[in-house]
Protein backbone atom coordinates (compact mmCIF):
# COMPACT_ATOMS: atom_id res chain seq x y z
CA UNK A 1 0.00 0.00 0.00
CA UNK A 2 1.08 3.64 -0.46
CA UNK A 3 3.66 4.59 -0.25
CA UNK A 4 6.06 1.58 0.08
CA UNK A 5 9.24 2.73 -1.05
CA UNK A 6 11.31 -0.62 -0.64
CA UNK A 7 12.90 -0.27 2.72
CA UNK A 8 10.33 -1.75 5.21
CA UNK A 9 8.20 -4.71 5.05
CA UNK A 10 5.13 -4.83 3.22
CA UNK A 11 1.33 -5.31 4.44
CA UNK A 12 0.09 -8.51 2.60
CA UNK A 13 -3.39 -8.75 3.73
CA UNK A 14 -5.26 -11.95 3.23
CA UNK A 15 -2.15 -13.34 1.14
CA UNK A 16 -1.65 -13.94 5.18
CA UNK A 17 -4.37 -16.87 4.58
CA UNK A 18 -1.93 -18.33 2.09
CA UNK A 19 0.71 -18.64 4.81
CA UNK A 20 -1.31 -19.48 7.69
CA UNK A 21 -2.73 -22.68 6.03
CA UNK A 22 1.08 -23.64 4.56
CA UNK A 23 2.17 -23.66 8.17
CA UNK A 24 -0.72 -25.77 9.43
CA UNK A 25 0.35 -28.55 6.45
CA UNK A 26 4.08 -28.13 7.61
CA UNK A 27 2.75 -28.90 11.46
CA UNK A 28 0.92 -31.93 9.89
CA UNK A 29 4.21 -32.92 8.12
CA UNK A 30 5.85 -33.24 11.51
CA UNK A 31 3.10 -35.26 12.92
CA UNK A 32 2.58 -32.08 15.24
CA UNK A 33 -1.38 -32.26 14.24
CA UNK A 34 -3.84 -33.88 11.71
CA UNK A 35 -5.58 -32.02 8.95
CA UNK A 36 -8.92 -33.87 9.62
CA UNK A 37 -8.53 -33.24 13.41
CA UNK A 38 -11.46 -31.81 14.68
CA UNK A 39 -11.51 -28.17 15.45
CA UNK A 40 -13.25 -28.33 18.76
CA UNK A 41 -10.84 -30.53 19.47
CA UNK A 42 -8.04 -28.00 20.31
CA UNK A 43 -10.03 -26.21 22.74
CA UNK A 44 -10.70 -28.18 25.63
CA UNK A 45 -10.23 -25.69 27.98
CA UNK A 46 -12.58 -23.44 26.30
CA UNK A 47 -16.79 -23.47 27.03
CA UNK A 48 -17.72 -23.71 23.00
CA UNK A 49 -21.47 -22.13 22.41
CA UNK A 50 -23.84 -23.90 20.02
CA UNK A 51 -22.07 -27.31 20.41
CA UNK A 52 -23.50 -29.32 18.23
CA UNK A 53 -22.45 -32.73 16.19
CA UNK A 54 -22.17 -30.83 13.15
CA UNK A 55 -19.72 -28.32 14.72
CA UNK A 56 -18.26 -31.51 16.20
CA UNK A 57 -17.24 -32.74 12.85
CA UNK A 58 -15.31 -29.55 11.38
CA UNK A 59 -11.74 -30.22 10.71
CA UNK A 60 -8.91 -28.42 9.99
CA UNK A 61 -9.42 -29.28 6.60
CA UNK A 62 -12.28 -26.99 6.50
CA UNK A 63 -11.21 -24.87 7.82
CA UNK A 64 -8.55 -24.30 5.71
CA UNK A 65 -10.68 -24.87 2.51
CA UNK A 66 -13.16 -22.03 3.82
CA UNK A 67 -15.96 -25.27 3.71
CA UNK A 68 -16.18 -24.96 7.44
CA UNK A 69 -19.61 -24.22 7.27
CA UNK A 70 -19.64 -21.66 10.08
CA UNK A 71 -22.09 -18.91 10.23
CA UNK A 72 -20.70 -16.13 8.35
CA UNK A 73 -22.30 -13.38 6.06
CA UNK A 74 -19.89 -14.42 3.15
CA UNK A 75 -17.25 -12.95 0.52
CA UNK A 76 -19.31 -10.04 0.31
CA UNK A 77 -19.90 -8.99 3.58
CA UNK A 78 -16.72 -10.67 4.98
CA UNK A 79 -16.34 -7.12 6.72
CA UNK A 80 -19.34 -7.47 8.50
CA UNK A 81 -18.24 -10.39 10.33
CA UNK A 82 -14.53 -9.83 10.43
CA UNK A 83 -15.48 -6.70 12.39
CA UNK A 84 -17.35 -8.71 15.00
CA UNK A 85 -14.42 -10.98 15.44
CA UNK A 86 -12.73 -7.65 15.76
CA UNK A 87 -15.11 -5.94 18.29
CA UNK A 88 -15.14 -8.54 20.77
CA UNK A 89 -12.53 -9.17 23.46
CA UNK A 90 -11.76 -12.35 22.03
CA UNK A 91 -11.42 -13.14 18.55
CA UNK A 92 -11.11 -17.14 19.10
CA UNK A 93 -13.63 -17.42 21.23
CA UNK A 94 -16.03 -15.27 18.72
CA UNK A 95 -15.32 -17.48 16.07
CA UNK A 96 -15.44 -20.63 17.54
CA UNK A 97 -19.07 -19.79 19.40
CA UNK A 98 -20.69 -19.40 15.78
CA UNK A 99 -23.61 -21.77 14.89
CA UNK A 100 -22.52 -24.41 12.30
CA UNK A 101 -25.29 -23.68 9.58
CA UNK A 102 -24.10 -25.94 6.61
CA UNK A 103 -22.50 -29.10 7.11
CA UNK A 104 -18.65 -29.21 6.99
CA UNK A 105 -17.36 -29.43 3.58
CA UNK A 106 -20.27 -28.44 1.12
CA UNK A 107 -20.78 -24.89 1.13
CA UNK A 108 -17.76 -22.16 0.07
CA UNK A 109 -18.34 -18.99 2.48
CA UNK A 110 -15.11 -16.68 2.28
CA UNK A 111 -14.70 -16.59 6.52
CA UNK A 112 -11.65 -14.92 7.83
CA UNK A 113 -12.37 -15.90 11.19
CA UNK A 114 -12.35 -19.67 10.35
CA UNK A 115 -9.01 -19.13 8.92
CA UNK A 116 -7.81 -17.03 12.15
CA UNK A 117 -8.59 -20.43 13.85
CA UNK A 118 -5.60 -21.87 12.27
CA UNK A 119 -3.08 -19.68 14.41
CA UNK A 120 -4.59 -20.32 17.92
CA UNK A 121 -4.63 -24.28 16.72
CA UNK A 122 -1.45 -24.47 15.75
CA UNK A 123 0.07 -22.50 18.77
CA UNK A 124 -2.01 -25.39 20.79
CA UNK A 125 -0.48 -28.15 18.71
CA UNK A 126 3.14 -26.66 18.62
CA UNK A 127 3.65 -24.47 21.36
CA UNK A 128 4.98 -22.14 19.46
CA UNK A 129 3.27 -18.79 17.89
CA UNK A 130 2.53 -18.72 14.37
CA UNK A 131 5.43 -16.55 13.50
CA UNK A 132 7.67 -18.09 15.76
CA UNK A 133 6.53 -21.74 14.10
CA UNK A 134 7.24 -19.79 10.88
CA UNK A 135 10.24 -18.20 11.44
CA UNK A 136 11.81 -21.39 11.92
CA UNK A 137 10.16 -23.40 9.68
CA UNK A 138 9.54 -21.35 6.82
CA UNK A 139 11.01 -18.11 6.92
CA UNK A 140 14.22 -19.04 7.95
CA UNK A 141 14.39 -21.64 5.29
CA UNK A 142 13.65 -19.59 2.29
CA UNK A 143 16.04 -16.40 3.45
CA UNK A 144 13.26 -14.66 4.86
CA UNK A 145 14.64 -12.12 7.39
CA UNK A 146 12.39 -9.75 7.77
CA UNK A 147 8.76 -10.63 8.85
CA UNK A 148 6.01 -8.73 11.17
CA UNK A 149 3.01 -10.17 11.88
CA UNK A 150 -0.05 -8.54 13.74
CA UNK A 151 -1.79 -10.48 16.56
CA UNK A 152 -5.52 -10.60 18.27
CA UNK A 153 -6.05 -9.61 21.87
CA UNK A 154 -4.89 -12.95 23.30
CA UNK A 155 -1.44 -12.72 21.43
CA UNK A 156 -2.19 -15.07 18.63
CA UNK A 157 -0.58 -13.94 15.54
CA UNK A 158 -4.01 -12.94 12.94
CA UNK A 159 -4.93 -16.04 10.81
CA UNK A 160 -6.48 -14.39 8.18
CA UNK A 161 -4.49 -11.17 7.72
CA UNK A 162 -1.57 -9.45 9.29
CA UNK A 163 1.65 -10.43 7.36
CA UNK A 164 4.12 -7.79 6.65
CA UNK A 165 6.98 -9.11 4.44
CA UNK A 166 9.24 -7.72 1.71
CA UNK A 167 7.63 -8.00 -1.62
CA UNK A 168 10.66 -10.13 -2.95
CA UNK A 169 10.29 -12.47 0.24
CA UNK A 170 6.51 -12.90 -0.52
CA UNK A 171 7.63 -14.11 -4.07
CA UNK A 172 9.72 -16.97 -2.55
CA UNK A 173 6.18 -18.38 -1.34
CA UNK A 174 5.21 -18.48 -4.69
CA UNK A 175 8.40 -20.00 -6.24
CA UNK A 176 8.10 -22.47 -3.42
CA UNK A 177 5.17 -23.73 -4.66
CA UNK A 178 6.19 -23.45 -8.16
CA UNK A 179 8.94 -26.27 -7.48
CA UNK A 180 6.00 -28.02 -5.83
CA UNK A 181 7.65 -27.63 -2.26
CA UNK A 182 11.10 -27.40 -2.42
CA UNK A 183 14.29 -24.40 -2.09
CA UNK A 184 17.57 -25.04 -2.80
CA UNK A 185 17.05 -28.54 -3.04
CA UNK A 186 15.29 -28.91 0.57
CA UNK A 187 11.95 -30.29 1.01
CA UNK A 188 9.73 -27.53 2.83
CA UNK A 189 6.31 -28.64 2.59
CA UNK A 190 5.17 -31.51 1.60
CA UNK A 191 4.72 -31.95 -2.31
CA UNK A 192 0.99 -33.71 -1.34
CA UNK A 193 0.15 -30.50 0.19
CA UNK A 194 1.21 -27.94 -2.13
CA UNK A 195 -0.26 -30.15 -4.95
CA UNK A 196 -3.38 -30.35 -2.83
CA UNK A 197 -3.46 -27.12 -2.03
CA UNK A 198 -3.79 -25.56 -5.15
CA UNK A 199 -6.90 -28.54 -6.24
CA UNK A 200 -10.53 -26.94 -6.45
CA UNK A 201 -11.13 -28.14 -2.53
CA UNK A 202 -14.67 -26.23 -2.70
CA UNK A 203 -16.98 -24.71 -5.80
CA UNK A 204 -17.04 -20.75 -4.94
CA UNK A 205 -19.69 -20.42 -7.74
CA UNK A 206 -17.85 -17.88 -9.35
CA UNK A 207 -14.98 -17.63 -11.63
CA UNK A 208 -11.69 -18.99 -9.17
CA UNK A 209 -12.61 -21.88 -7.03
CA UNK A 210 -10.79 -22.25 -3.89
CA UNK A 211 -8.48 -25.08 -2.83
CA UNK A 212 -6.49 -24.54 1.20
CA UNK A 213 -5.77 -21.03 1.33
CA UNK A 214 -5.06 -20.04 -2.43
CA UNK A 215 -7.31 -19.06 -5.51
CA UNK A 216 -7.41 -21.30 -8.72
CA UNK A 217 -8.70 -20.41 -11.80
CA UNK A 218 -9.44 -23.60 -13.89
CA UNK A 219 -9.25 -22.79 -16.95
CA UNK A 220 -5.00 -21.74 -17.38
CA UNK A 221 -4.24 -22.94 -13.97
CA UNK A 222 -3.00 -20.10 -12.83
CA UNK A 223 -3.09 -19.75 -8.86
CA UNK A 224 -2.97 -17.02 -6.47
CA UNK A 225 -2.57 -15.66 -2.73
CA UNK A 226 -4.49 -12.35 -2.49
CA UNK A 227 -5.01 -10.00 -0.58
CA UNK A 228 -6.87 -6.76 -0.07
CA UNK A 229 -6.28 -3.42 -2.60
CA UNK A 230 -4.06 -5.32 -4.47
CA UNK A 231 -1.74 -8.10 -2.79
CA UNK A 232 -1.10 -10.99 -4.80
CA UNK A 233 1.47 -13.55 -5.08
CA UNK A 234 0.26 -15.32 -8.65
CA UNK A 235 1.98 -18.72 -9.89
CA UNK A 236 1.49 -19.53 -13.53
Amino acid sequence: FYPYDGKAVHELASVTKSVMTTLVAIAADQGKLRLDQPMVSFFPRRTIANRDARKERISVRHLASMSSGLDSVGKEGDEGTLKEMKASKDWVQFSLDRSAVWEPGTHFIYDSPAIHLLSPILQEATGMTALEFARRNLFEPLGIREAIWSTDPQDHNRGSEGIYLHPRDAAKIGYLWLHKGVWEGRRIVSRRWVEDSVKTQIRTGGDDDYGYGWWITPENGVYTAAGRGGQYIKVV
